[in-house]
């Protein structure tokens, strides 16, 4: 946990601060060691969320990204079970940060649960998982979409077929990476999966900057435009190039 309530106030770990749970309002401790990120742990060993993960530098980085009011936003169920949302926008958005392999059913139950939301999913945490998503990327078809895309079928890549099902956007995070085909840049890019049923996923790239401004100030998500396959040109009676040189220089060459 990144934040606690610190004299009423939300603040991050630091030595010798007592702080309280934000959700169930118990006493947490600062952890302030030289290995792990600091952060704040419940004097007992259960957690109030059974959803939570030990957080890595990795979700700290994503949380980073948003206004330290949009992290950590706590909610209580009808059952009496706190949640904390990794960030909330202003329009209750919920973006969920994703590093552990987690269950289809308790993916079904946070999907329900914070309606509406987005996975953002870290892509390195098996070491698989890249790749088959690029072995998968190159030898997918293109989509018929305005943005270059792929269509990745289902059971290709480990990793779209854990996330497969998902009732809202999940977007895979693999780092700066280079992938198979060659005009993609080789930074600053995430993956936007939409899933078709039957099918398998369309693997958007988008730029990893875009996306987190969409969240910020609802611009628009940028991609990579798509490329049309080159035709043939063609020259005088309907030849090639080349075929037309070569029969303008037979018309030039003399005749015995």
């Amino acid at each position: 946990m990144k934040l606690a309530v610190v004299n009423g106030v939300r603040r991050e770990a630091a030595p010798a601060l007592v702080g309280t749970c934000p959700g169930c309002e118990a006493p947490v401790i600062p952890k302030c060691g030289e290995i792990r990120l600091h952060h704040w742990a419940h004097r007992s060993t259960i957690s109030c969320d059974p959803w939570r993960e030990a957080e890595t530098e990795w979700h700290r980085a994503w949380k980073n990204h948003f206004p330290i009011e949009w992290q950590e936003v706590w909610h209580r169920g009808a059952d009496g079970v706190v949640h904390i949302a990794d960030v909330k926008t202003p329009n209750s958005a919920v973006l969920e940060f994703q590093h552990s392999p987690i269950s289809a059913e308790e993916r079904v139950s946070r999907e329900a649960f914070y309606r509406p939301m987005v996975w953002v999913v870290d892509g390195t945490s098996r070491k698989r998982d890249l790749s088959s998503f690029c072995d998968a990327l190159s030898h997918a078809r293109s989509a018929e979409t305005k943005l270059r895309a792929w269509i990745i079928p289902l059971g290709l890549s480990s990793i779209v077929d854990r996330w497969s099902g998902s009732g809202y956007p999940v977007v895979l995070d693999f780092g700066d990476v280079e992938f198979p085909r060659r005009w993609l840049p080789e930074s600053g890019l995430l993956w936007w999966l939409r899933y078709v049923p039957k099918i398998g996923a369309v693997a958007t790239p988008i730029f990893r900057k875009s996306f987190i401004d969409h969240c910020l100030i609802g611009v628009s998500i940028r991609g990579l435009a798509r490329i049309e396959p080159r035709r043939p040109a063609r020259s005088l009676g309907g030849l090639p190039r080349f075929d037309t040189h070569l029969a303008r220089e037979r018309a030039r060459t003399s005749r015995f």
